[in-house]
């Protein structure tokens, strides 16, 4: 049998065109942690018109699809070169939700993380997470400039 292994990583949003923005005010770029492709670009597309770069990372999936560096080494280059990062993995699928724990264990305190979740879960999550930002869900517009802009 052979096995495959997809590591992430790397910044899924690196190739997309950037448009002609406003010099950023604050942060300067942002990782976005997301499955959807459609949600990350219309992510990216706000945050680009705020100055800010994007970089996506679509996160990890079960057997033996996609593997996170941060839950498997404790170490990310997209989490260290973000200055502030948007988890929309959630918090239902284990495998996801190990993202949100390893970004408690590893993150240093002055890089904002904002991690949604649903309405239900908060509590139980900020609880968990109280490093974290924890944002009730599902994501919007305005979530993502209250982020950015408290990032």
């Amino acid at each position: 049998m052979c096995r495959t292994k997809q590591d992430l990583g790397r910044d899924e949003a690196a190739g997309w065109p950037r448009r002609q923005s406003a010099p950023p005010l604050g942060p300067r770029c942002a990782l976005f942690e997301g499955a959807d492709g459609a949600e990350a670009i219309a992510v990216s597309y706000l945050l680009d018109g705020m100055g800010i770069e994007t970089m996506w990372c679509p996160g990890p999936s079960g057997g033996q699809g996609r593997r996170c560096p941060l839950v498997e080494e404790g170490h990310c280059e997209l989490m260290e070169k973000a200055d502030f990062v948007i988890n929309n993995l959630g918090t239902h699928d284990p495998v996801r939700a190990a993202v949100a724990d390893a970004i408690e264990r590893t993150h240093q305190a002055d890089k904002p993380v904002a991690v949604v979740t649903g309405r239900q879960e908060a509590e139980s999550v900020r609880g968990h997470l109280q490093g974290c930002r924890v944002v009730e869900g599902p994501l919007t517009r305005q979530i993502v400039t209250d982020i950015a802009q408290a990032g």
